[in-house]
């Protein structure tokens, strides 16, 4: 007993399954989480070790070097990128996408521990974090204070809203940015304490030594145990004041105020935040890794709603930047596409069927299917995401196509008055091995997808395990649903009978035979003419190139989420004043165009003082009448005249937010040294110029960077007792300066900061003249050392162990495709030095993994198709007749998304894996029956084709125009979203009306062909044929 007659013998049973199904359903729907791609995991380590007052070489040969070489050897390392800033060291370690991230941080955190003893000792603590892509900022905050200071607000955030909003399920953290922390500054006089014989260094470490608790053991005293412990920590600026630092030779006491001035105030600024052109204080709150962005959101922002009430009177936080708006029209756009095509789907099944009891008892599969399916996605751990939404909106034209096929062929027993639980039974069971062949093929295209490596698989994984879901659980309710409704509430035809209904189908029924008496015609003409309708395949095919050519190639369709970031950078060596100077005109400038609702500028981030990058966020998509590109280049225009000579570069938000910015083309030019490798790079960066299509192109390498060198003389530093490390230290004392412990004052504890005052290291005289303690007393720097200006790189950037030098650039008018292979034969004609190389990066290197991945994709799907196709027909042969509709198919597809002005980007691509599960269909049911046909009742290979042919029509044209419709709401949307949605659904679509018509041709004619070649073979070897053998083409009558 098979799973429909169960059905059918078991109504109550049948009723109680898919109940169960459905409340499962609704109850996983409830708990899904809604997000804007599935949570994804990159294993990503970095290691900050900060290096105060150290140049970009140093630090590079210092920190860097010692790090990269500790690291690169770990096992599982896909790249190992490095910069080198001043004062600071970045090794960022890319790791492959299957190694386990917290064993990854482990190992390089040993491995850093292991190297700490090679690194200065000047150097601080490393910091070791994970990259979480998945841990992303999910919305940003200014704060106003009120006409309070931004270090007073800056220092209100991190005491009193940060905690809180740290509390709230799924924050991982809050960053607060803008406003100094608080620092006391101890501003020595050069001139008091080189009469006193002091140097900076000598008096940081009286500091150090008066500043502290030392715990001394314990005594016992009786029964009680007595801790005992030395109290000298300074808790008031003026105890740090009255501190004693030296003693003169008459033994009075010099205490700190006679020899500099000591302020509470705040650290030196080296970034701001602006908003919306006036200085302000913002927080970022970041999600875990895994947890929903909206949910998150909306916590955050009721917890922040109801602090706001106890905050003192004038502060006021206020949304800047909000991930889960444009979340949220994203998954409401579509909801709605899935809804309208279900409605479309179910209409073309009215139209079809001209019956309202086959309409509905078909169209029950649809609800039934989507809503189980999220039982799965919750199951999986899935979230309402764009590509899960995406996989049911692009299904809702396949989940109502098996109950469709399975009632129609019921329909044709009732209609020769059949019973209608025998009709039930016998028209499932003739169709069931066809169904089961056509969903599976589906299965089939979309298992591998859900399993591809790389950056795609990431992502693709949700989207090809929802579709599978869905249409495994429409294959079960089209086999136990389908029939039992069918069995119990459908009436034989009586031959006679009146049918009320008539007068109103009597027009559809007479379009529905014109259209088979046309494919009657046409396909007898097809079978007489089997060369022409090869030769016309062919050439069908053949243009897929040419169009394919014309379309371009790109990673992915970028989306209009109503943002971007423009980034600035001013000359090398430009003050922060200056970079904050120039930016505001051209921010205020910017926001006087209504269009855009806020400029979010970060100035000095990375420590890089010459640089600014603003967040710009636009009135969204719906309400304005121009695309983001329009408004990107107005921005850029605006900035370009604002601040002359810098170099502008406009991008997307990156596609997974909390993912490295990235332009779409990035060319490394790697070698051992600068002085090589900037000219090639400048070589490099004219090649592309000379490319159409390039917009914001520019080196990633700035060597005007003003240094001060200064030279020990070694024979001198020797005689004087000096090792060149301690008039190192001596002068990062009193140019940087540095920490002589904290001052603790209840929870805070404040830096305190010893160097010289402004006055005494504003020029180079005044370097000059700072002293060196040595053996025989405090020495001037200008008896040990020469100074020289120079020019070095802001930032060293290394990959692979190589310095680099990066060109980025964008795409305006062109493709990325179209545009690479013009770059390699550029680049070809560079003749690089010994050593030297380049590489693409950027979307260039994820477009080529991405096809890559795809095309592997699509490899296995085509060989899992035909396993499926063999096992079904018995035959190696057949198979390959009904494959050939994948290529038909594709021909649709390629002029669709021709047509429609879409390029072919990853999702493109993921609608023809779709398309070549989807084709398949029209052919299994239009062979099987053939096949049937000629094993059940003796007809020829011709009789049998041109008998299957039309009874195939109907269910063929409904279940192709099901589709069709179904995804035409995802294809036409127009909203939040839709550039990265609507070329799936164009795609599909037309590589559907493509394979519909071209395969109810080219499949019996290349099936007739197959059969007489097969007749003419058996006779020649003298072997009987089975099936019957060929027969002649028909007559035009026919």
């Amino acid at each position: 007993m098979n799973i429909s007659s169960i059905a059918i013998n078991r109504p109550v049973f049948t009723v109680m399954v898919t109940l169960a199904l459905m409340v499962l359903g609704v109850m996983g729907y409830t708990q899904l989480g809604t997000d804007l791609f599935p949570d994804v995991s990159f294993p990503v380590v970095a290691v900050t070790v900060p290096y105060p007052g150290a140049a970009p070489g140093e630090v590079e040969q210092l920190v860097t070097r010692p790090l990269e070489e500790a690291v690169v050897s770990l096992n599982g390392i896909d790249r190992v990128k490095t910069y080198s800033r001043e004062g600071a060291s970045q090794v960022i370690v890319l790791f492959k996408l299957d190694v386990d991230i917290q064993q990854a941080a482990t190992e390089v955190r040993e491995r850093v521990a292991q190297t700490r003893y090679k690194l200065p000792t000047e150097t601080k603590e490393p910091l070791i974090s994970r990259i979480d892509v998945g841990a992303a900022p999910v919305i940003t905050y200014t704060l106003e204070g009120g006409g309070r200071s931004l270090s007073e607000t800056a220092k209100f955030a991190r005491d009193v809203i940060k905690p809180s909003l740290e509390q709230v399920e799924g924050v991982a953290a809050v960053n607060v940015l803008g406003g100094a922390e608080r620092e006391v500054h101890v501003d020595l006089d050069l001139a008091r304490i080189d009469a006193l014989h002091l140097s900076p260094i000598a008096i940081l470490q009286q500091l150090r030594a008066q500043n502290l608790n030392v715990p001394a053991g314990h005594f016992d005293e009786g029964v009680k145990e007595i801790s005992v412990r030395t109290v000298g920590e300074l808790r008031t600026v003026e105890a740090i004041r009255e501190t004693i630092v030296a003693t003169t030779k008459d033994g009075s006491s010099v205490r700190l105020s006679d020899i500099a001035q000591v302020e509470d105030g705040y650290e030196e600024l080296r970034m701001r935040i602006r908003a919306n052109g006036s200085p302000a204080v913002s927080f970022d709150v970041v999600k875990q890794s895994g947890k929903n962005t909206v949910a998150v959101a909306d916590l955050v922002k009721a917890k922040l709603a109801g602090l706001e009430r106890t905050f003192p009177e004038g502060y006021k936080a206020s949304v800047i930047v909000d991930q889960s708006k444009f979340i949220r029209e994203n998954a409401h756009e579509v909801e709605v596409a899935i809804l309208f095509g279900g409605a479309m789907a179910i209409l073309v099944i009215l139209m079809f069927m001209l019956d309202l009891r086959s309409t509905l008892i078909s169209s029950v599969a649809l609800p039934t299917s989507v809503v189980s399916t999220f039982f799965v996605m919750y199951a999986l751990h899935f979230t309402l995401n764009m590509m899960t939404l995406l996989a049911l909106s692009l299904a809702i034209g396949l989940l109502i196509d098996d109950a469709v096929v399975v009632r129609e062929n019921i329909s044709k027993h009732l209609e020769r008055g059949v019973e209608p639980r025998r009709a039930a039974l016998e028209g499932t069971r003739e169709i069931s091995l066809s169904v089961l062949a056509t969903t599976l093929t589906i299965v089939a295209v979309f298992v591998p997808v859900a399993f591809m490596s790389g950056i795609v698989g990431q992502f693709f994984r949700q989207f090809g395990l929802t579709i599978t879901a869905a249409v495994l659980v429409s294959l079960f309710v089209a086999f136990t649903l389908d029939p039992m409704l069918s069995s119990r509430f459908s009436k034989a035809h009586v031959a006679g009978a009146k049918d009320p209904f008539m007068p109103l189908k009597r027009p559809f029924l007479a379009v529905f035979e014109g259209i088979e008496g046309v494919y009657r015609r046409v396909l007898g003409f097809a079978l007489r003419n089997k060369i022409v309708v090869g030769l016309g395949a062919f050439l069908a095919l053949f243009s897929i190139g040419p169009v394919a050519g014309l379309m371009g190639n790109e990673f992915v369709n970028q989306e209009d989420r109503g943002q971007f970031v423009l980034e600035a950078e001013l000359p090398a060596g430009t003050k922060l004043d200056e970079t904050a100077r120039l930016a505001l005109p051209a921010e205020l400038k910017v926001l006087e165009d209504k269009r855009f609702i806020t400029v979010l500028s970060t100035l000095g981030a990375a420590g890089e003082v010459n640089k600014v990058r603003w967040r710009v966020v636009t009135v969204p998509k719906s309400k304005r009448d121009v695309p983001l590109a329009e408004l990107k280049d107005h921005a850029r225009d605006i900035a370009y005249a604002a601040m002359p000579g810098a170099k502008i570069t406009v991008t997307d938000p990156p596609f997974v937010e909390g993912a490295a910015t990235e332009a779409p083309i990035m060319v490394q030019v790697r070698g051992a040294t600068y002085d090589e490798l900037a000219p090639l790079a400048h070589e490099f960066e004219q090649a592309m110029r000379a490319i159409p299509g390039m917009a914001d192109l520019q080196v990633k390498y700035s060597p005007g960077q003003p240094e001060l060198r200064v030279r020990v003389d070694r024979d001198k530093a020797a005689r004087a007792g000096v090792p060149v490390a301690q008039i190192a230290l001596a002068l990062r004392a009193s140019v940087e300066g540095d920490e002589a412990g904290k001052m603790r004052q209840g929870k805070d504890e404040v830096p305190i900061r010893v160097r010289l005052r402004s006055g005494d290291r504003a020029t180079v005289d005044d370097v000059l003249r700072m002293t060196v303690q040595t053996p025989s007393g405090p020495m001037a720097l200008a008896d040990l050392a020469t100074v020289e200006r120079g020019e070095g790189p802001s930032v060293i950037e290394r990959e692979d162990r190589e310095r680099q030098i990066v060109i980025w650039a964008s795409t305006k008018g062109r493709s990325l495709g179209e545009i690479v292979p013009e770059l390699t034969a550029a680049f070809a004609k560079i003749k690089l030095p010994p050593g030297a190389s380049y590489h693409f990066d950027g979307q260039i290197r994820q477009m080529t993994e991405t096809n890559g991945s795809m095309g592997a994709a699509m490899g296995l799907g085509i060989i899992f198709i035909y396993l499926i196709l063999a096992s079904q027909f018995e035959s190696f042969i057949h198979p390959l007749t009904i494959m050939l509709t994948l290529p038909l198919g594709f021909v649709g597809a390629f002029y669709g998304l021709f047509i429609a002005q879409r390029t072919m980007a990853m999702g493109a691509m993921i609608g023809i894996i779709l398309l070549m599960g989807l084709v398949t269909k029209n052919a299994i049911l239009l062979l099987d029956r053939a096949l049937v046909r000629v094993r059940e009742h003796g007809d020829t290979p011709l009789e049998a084709i041109l008998a299957a042919g039309p009874e195939r029509l109907r269910p063929i044209l409904m279940t192709s125009a099901a589709m069709i419709l179904g995804m035409l709401p995802t294809a036409t949307s127009n909203g939040e979203g839709s550039e990265f949605r609507s070329p799936m659904a164009i795609a599909v679509i037309g590589g559907v009306i493509s394979s519909t018509i071209l395969s109810l041709v080219v499949v019996p004619v290349v099936y007739l062909t197959i059969e007489n070649t097969k007749g003419h073979l058996a006779r020649l070897f003298g072997i009987k044929a089975s099936p019957p053998g060929p027969s002649e083409a028909p007559s035009p009558a026919e």
